[in-house]
């Protein structure tokens, strides 16, 4: 009876793998978000990506002018995504699927993986002296046709002018300023197209 427990085991777990959807190889996905940013620059432009459920995808952005990678994200399919991205001019390429092989691999080879470019390429900017300029891209059209919108984010300095020093009575003839100078300074930011 005993030899029979490792075998049961064994048909218990092939059994697990059909009733799950996983296949061997599989690896459990990253959370959403930035997987690495190799251009050293710091990430402050917005990326926007709407897909449809039932697939995830890595978007890696590539440096038009060297071809070198230099960001990329996993995006949970049918979710919210925008990660920040860091300034440059880039191509972004997508790999989508449903079965995440890691980092080196994406989701493989096969019938459920789809890998594509997107034909236009991207600038992330600044414009202006408070205008951060993103993109929206829109994967649940038809095929690997996406539809690409701007999205700036408008930023504004907003100082915090000197008040006056209301002293009690006994203190009004203290020598020293009769104002104090403020320490914060706001920056406000908002979407503006």
């Amino acid at each position: 009876m005993r030899s029979a427990l490792p075998i049961v085991l064994a048909l218990l777990l092939c059994l697990g793998f059909a009733v799950s959807g996983a296949r061997a190889g599989d690896v459990a996905p990253p959370p959403a978000g930035l997987l690495w940013n190799k251009t050293g620059l710091p990430a402050v432009f917005p990326l926007q990506v709407k897909t449809l459920p039932g697939r995830d995808h890595v978007v890696t952005l590539i440096d038009a002018e060297t071809g070198k990678e230099a960001l990329a994200a996993y995006i949970r399919g049918g979710a919210f995504f925008r990660v920040l991205v860091p300034p440059g001019v880039y191509r972004l390429r997508f790999a989508s699927g449903k079965h995440w092989q890691g980092e080196a691999l994406f989701f493989g080879e096969g019938p459920d993986t789809e890998v594509f470019e997107l034909r236009r390429v991207l600038r992330f900017e600044t414009r202006g002296l408070g205008t951060k300029a993103g993109h929206i891209v829109d994967l649940r059209g038809r095929g690997t046709e996406a539809q690409i919108t701007e999205q700036r984010i408008c930023q504004s300095f907003r100082p915090d002018f000197p008040r006056p020093i209301i002293r009690p009575r006994e203190d009004r003839r203290a020598v020293g300023p009769d104002y104090e100078v403020p320490q914060r300074r706001d920056v406000r930011s908002r979407y503006c197209g």
